[in-house]
């Protein structure tokens, strides 16, 4: 994720109290020489240069500078939640890319290990996709690509995460138990393969895995790869569990 220092909390808070403390100086001076009254003294000693019409000039033109600086902020802020968002993102699919999928599936993982809140892991592979980009060129590939992305987004449910792994390779991150899952995963192979694509019929082979205590971040992603290759080595278009 990229870093942005200066929208940190931390910083507007270092930065604010830095603020005060300048603001508390000034104070301290102000009161022990009196800077009021001196400006007071001047003005009316110099009536002639009307001195007194700069006072609220000066009041208006802060105003207007802190005005000015906070719309300059929030817009900075907007500025970069796009480009954190951007950054997550496949650029050809729009699914999230594997570095943002990455951070997202350590954390849902860490969140099981803690509340033993389980979770499953879909993996799909499209079939014979080199052969398509052989055949028909990588922009039907692409086509494929984003098409594929937009069935899967309309199928999965809300709390689902789609990361687009690697090539032609997905995985979702599913809240749900590894029995209520192969049938869902069944019902979306069947959906994809239903799909009329540039190149006709298009299929997919599955590989499911599920969270385990005790079962390492690194093992369950190797238990998915693995159903994926049974699922390729099974004349492929299906779904095999690990």
């Amino acid at each position: 994720m990229l870093h942005y220092k200066y929208l940190h909390r931390s910083t507007f808070i270092r930065d604010g109290l830095w603020l005060l403390a300048i603001n508390a100086l000034f104070f301290v001076f102000f009161a022990n020489y009196d800077v009021l009254e001196l400006v007071v003294a001047l003005v009316k000693k110099h009536e002639h240069w009307e001195l007194d019409e700069f006072l609220p000039l000066g009041a208006t033109l802060t105003l207007s500078l802190v005005i000015f600086v906070y719309r300059r902020l929030v817009e900075l802020g907007r500025i970069t939640q796009a480009f954190e968002e951007l950054a997550k993102q496949d650029p050809l699919t729009h699914a999230l890319n594997r570095r943002a999928g990455q951070a997202i599936l350590y954390r849902r993982y860490n969140k099981a290990e803690q509340q033993d809140q389980g979770f499953s892991l879909l993996q799909l592979n499209i079939d014979n996709f080199k052969r398509i980009n052989d055949t028909y060129g990588p922009s039907i590939g692409d086509e494929i690509l984003i098409n594929l992305v937009k069935i899967i987004q309309k199928n999965i449910p809300k709390k689902a995460r789609l990361i687009h792994w690697h090539s032609d390779n997905f995985l979702i991150i599913l809240p749900a138990d590894i029995s209520a899952l192969f049938q869902f995963s069944n019902n979306l192979r069947e959906t994809i393969e239903q799909q009329l694509f540039t190149t006709d019929t298009i299929t997919c082979s599955m590989g499911l895995a599920s969270w385990q205590k005790g079962l390492s971040l690194q093992d369950m992603l190797h238990n998915v790869e693995d159903a994926l290759l049974d699922a390729k080595a099974a004349n492929k278009n299906t779904v095999k569990v690990a």
